[in-house]
């Protein structure tokens, strides 16, 4: 029994590995299902956009806020008592050039005016009367020399007869007398006239000292009337009527309007581009902190409508880039600041401007401010979400899938802006949106027939506010 238990012990688990062995050649034998065979597609279906050509270069929109051109300060140059202060002569007025605003008790200095007018008056008698003294003078010196010539003659002819004995001594003696007298009193005459002459140049020096008190004077009393020296808003009035005023003191302060400037930041990027689009591609040329005159737009918005100004960029703004925030703080003039377009959301003139429209610039509006450049290429652009989170884009050429990395000039208005010739991308070609699983350069892609038979989008700016791009 024992040698029967151990032989079935073996056999069994030998008859079960025969019996499945049995089986799965049983199974293994049977031919396998018909498969179905499909056709491989040929190429993957996909969407896309066309690249279209950009006209009238680039855009770049800035944030800017209006500062005045210059503010005035209009101080006494005289001290004195304010007699008047006009109307017009109060914050938040405008005033034109030349309008009174101020003036100051004038009698002190018309008194002035009017006793230096008398003292040139008298230094002019003084010189009128020391002209005909040198008039005197000069007559006095001829008959002086004449009686001198006749006294000469007088002692040569005595010279003569008094060696012949014909005239005593004495007689020759007084004609020399006489002739010594004539020369005396040419001499005090000829120093009399050079006295005269000078106290002629010292009256003329004392009149013309005078007169120019008197011109000091006169001014002084312009002075006491203050007027506006341009146009503009007066931002704040510091004295009343009445009040004393001592010179130097501030009486006003103006505002001019008749420009307008812009404060705003370029990145150096877009600084260079207004370089380059100016002829500065060297920044050093013509100086350098040289900018080139760029025409702007600036663009003030109220509600569904905007307001445009016409202006330039003129110059930068202090000595070189912001620490903060790494960008040139710039300037942009407005030279006619109330010369100002109305404009609806997208972008068409309005003949009746809508009502509560502003009238002018004014400090302290924040506006939008569009640097309008060209490209030395080509600008071609496409639909913003055609490009990959990577930054590429799938192009189709040939049929194939082409996998290209171009850095943008610039997204904004839902469309990014490329140049055509660093970018490897041309008016025409064609750019993925939908999604691929697996994409690969070279892969055959195709679009269906009804999507690359449309018409292609027309060329749109390379900036339009709320553009549509579906």
């Amino acid at each position: 029994m024992n040698i029967v238990r151990t032989v079935v012990g073996w056999l069994t688990p030998i008859l079960i590995l025969a019996a499945g062995f049995a089986v799965f050649r049983f199974l293994g034998s049977q031919p396998p299902p018909e498969r179905k065979q499909v056709d491989k597609p040929a190429a993957a279906p996909v969407r896309a956009v066309e690249v279209v050509r950009e006209t009238g270069g680039l855009t770049i929109e800035l944030d800017g806020v209006v500062v005045p051109l210059r503010e005035v300060t209009l101080a006494a140059e005289v001290p004195g008592r304010v007699q008047l202060k006009t109307d017009a002569c109060k914050a938040g007025r405008f005033v034109t050039a030349g309008t009174p605003l101020f003036e100051i008790d004038p009698r002190d200095y018309a008194f002035e005016v009017a006793r230096l007018e008398r003292e040139e008056a008298q230094a002019t008698l003084a010189i009128e009367e020391a002209e005909e003294e040198i008039r005197q003078n000069a007559t006095g010196m001829e008959l002086a020399m004449q009686q001198l010539e006749l006294a000469g003659r007088e002692v040569k002819r005595l010279d003569g007869l008094k060696a012949g004995r014909i005239v005593t001594e004495a007689e020759h003696d007084r004609a020399v007398r006489e002739e010594l007298a004539a020369t005396t009193t040419l001499t005090n005459l000829q120093g009399q006239s050079r006295v005269l002459l000078k106290r002629k140049h010292r009256l003329e020096e004392a009149k013309a000292l005078a007169a120019t008190m008197l011109d000091r004077a006169k001014l002084d009393l312009a002075r006491t009337r203050v007027t506006a020296p341009t146009d503009g808003v007066i931002v704040e009035d510091h004295v009343e009527q009445d009040s004393y005023v001592a010179k130097g003191m501030a009486l006003v302060t103006i505002e001019d309007t008749r420009r307008a400037e812009i404060r705003t930041s370029l990145q150096m990027d877009e600084l260079a581009r207004v370089w380059r689009s100016g002829g500065l591609a060297d920044p050093l040329a013509g100086g350098p902190h040289e900018m080139p005159d760029v025409p702007v737009t600036v663009v003030f918005t109220v509600g569904d409508s905007q307001f445009e100004w016409d202006g330039f960029l003129s110059r930068q703004e202090g000595r070189g880039l912001d620490e903060k925030t790494r960008t040139l703080p710039c300037r942009v003039i407005v030279t006619e600041p109330t010369k100002v377009r109305a404009v609806d959301r997208y972008g068409a003139a309005l003949e009746t401007p809508p009502p509560g429209s502003p009238r002018s610039l004014m400090r302290g509006m924040f506006v939008q401010v569009r640097l309008h450049i060209d490209s030395p290429h080509e600008l071609v652009s496409i639909p913003e979400e055609a490009r990959r989170p990577s930054g590429e884009l799938w192009v189709i050429r040939d049929g194939r899938l082409d996998i290209v990395r171009p850095k943008p000039v610039q997204v904004a208005g839902g469309r990014a802006i490329f140049e055509s010739g660093p970018s490897g991308l041309v008016a025409g070609d064609r750019v993925i949106t939908s999604q691929l699983t697996n994409a690969r350069p070279g892969m055959a892609v195709a679009e269906p027939v009804s999507r690359s038979a449309a018409t292609p989008a027309a060329a749109t700016p390379a900036v339009t506010p709320d553009r549509d791009d579906t």
